[in-house]
């Protein structure tokens, strides 16, 4: 997780903190991959202005949420598009 804050203790999206489209989207998949709660290697990051996009699929219900959960510490919740599809069921609890 990457976790910005500006000079006054506030924590910063990427967008916000001046990065590139190309840096925040590498920051996200990168975040995704790392991720080892869920299974990342069918999502797809784009951009669409200051807004990452999440297309693809994830294998159970509830992986989506936590693939929006990790884009969104990175740019902040207002710019996540979540186009995930499910292609499971929900996950049994553990």
């Amino acid at each position: 997780m990457v976790l910005r804050v500006d000079g006054h203790g506030w924590s910063l999206g990427s967008v916000e903190a001046g990065h590139c489209s190309a840096a925040t989207k590498a920051a996200v998949k990168c975040a995704l991959e790392a991720s080892s709660e869920f299974d990342s290697t069918q999502i797809i990051v784009s951009m669409l202005g200051d807004f990452v996009v999440l297309e693809g699929f994830v294998r159970s219900r509830g992986d989506d949420e936590l693939a929006v959960d990790v884009a969104a510490a990175i740019v902040g919740p207002t710019h996540v598009h979540n186009r995930l599809l499910c292609r499971g069921f929900p996950k049994r609890p553990n």
